[in-house]
């Protein structure tokens, strides 16, 4: 009997390939694991790295589809605290679409200030025309909040506000046209402090 023969029969070649193998498999996914976790942190550090320099006040362009929902809501709100409503809009549309809940919040209430704040100045210079349809999308934006988080005080205040300036006046059935079937939505609210009984 051979050496050769007689190490096939013990092992001994078969062992040491196996380990060599398994050596071999364990490093290439250890270098696979320790590569993406590189590519991560290097993403997470740009990213951070955009929002404070947002947060500071400098520009920072972005690619809307790609850019983490994190930097979209720095991006949104530097330009939204210069009103640049436009802008911002296709940042919050990304956000909608795959932001968590916290985040989509923020930006829709952010939206909504702006757009409020907008519609007040407008309402300072008389265009009330201009003032009309910002308002309608700043409630439209608190109530998307709300759906996300129907707790959330600060968006209740200021649809309230908003309101009060823009009512949702019930909209004209004709006679041509089917009525709902569904319970219409309550348009007003209910007045606090309205006495009840006799008087």
């Amino acid at each position: 009997m051979n050496v050769l023969t007689q190490r096939l029969r013990s092992g001994g070649f078969l062992g040491i390939n196996m380990k060599q193998l398994a050596l071999r498999a364990v490093l290439v996914i250890a270098l696979d694991v320790l590569a993406a976790s590189t590519w991560q942190f290097a993403v997470k550090q740009r990213a951070n790295a955009a929002i404070d320099r947002l947060r500071a006040g400098s520009e920072v362009e972005i690619d809307a589809a790609e850019a983490p929902p994190e930097v979209l809501d720095a991006r949104a709100a530097f330009l939204l605290r210069r009103n640049r409503i436009d802008e911002a809009q296709p940042l919050l549309d990304q956000a909608l679409l795959r932001a968590d809940a916290p985040i989509q919040m923020r930006m829709l209430f952010n939206m909504a200030n702006a757009r409020m704040r907008a519609a007040v100045a407008a309402i300072g210079k008389g265009d009330y025309d201009k003032a009309i349809p910002l308002v309608t999308l700043a409630k439209s934006e608190y109530r998307s909040a709300l759906r996300l988080d129907s707790t959330y005080w600060d968006a209740k205040y200021n649809l309230d506000i908003a309101m009060r300036l823009v009512r949702d006046l019930p909209q004209a059935v004709g006679e041509d046209e089917e009525k709902p079937l569904q319970t219409p939505e309550k348009l007003w609210t209910d007045l606090p402090g309205v006495p009840k009984g006799l008087p």
